[in-house]
């Protein structure tokens, strides 16, 4: 399985790519845990690419299953790399990736040289994701 949804540059797209990913996660059957971390980290994501871009250049949200996970990627047209920041109470947001790394199995960022970056994350689905809820 492999989609794709091209968004514009807007707020309103963040809640259209995260029920976008909601269902694709139900239709790859994870349960209601994996479900939920996968709308709230596209949603992360996205707010991310939204709020950083500074542009209304579509951005590309792409989710494909391989092994035991469920990809999703968003590509955008910035090249500044997303930084995983510690928590501090006197800021408000900023929290985005530092939830993107807890949350995902693994994550990643793949830069395309003057042409923007594609930000990604996975989650277990089946099998794998029950033995990491209970390693964890």
């Amino acid at each position: 399985m492999s989609e794709r949804l091209l968004l514009p540059a807007d707020p309103s797209s963040i809640a259209r790519a995260r029920h976008w990913a909601a269902s694709l996660a139900r239709r790859v059957h994870a349960g209601p845990a994996t479900e939920h971390t996968v709308e709230l980290l596209t949603s992360e994501l996205l707010t991310n690419a939204v709020v950083h871009t500074g542009n209304h250049a579509p951005i590309s949200v792409c989710a494909r299953m391989h092994d035991d996970a469920l990809r999703v990627a968003v590509t955008d047209t910035d090249t500044t790399l997303p930084v995983v920041r510690p928590t501090s109470p006197g800021r408000p947001g900023g929290n985005g990736m530092r939830i993107v790394d807890m949350l995902s199995s693994t994550w990643g960022v793949d830069l395309h040289p003057g042409v923007g970056k594609t930000v990604w994350f996975e989650a277990l689905v089946g099998s794998r994701a029950g033995a990491a809820l209970l390693s964890a």
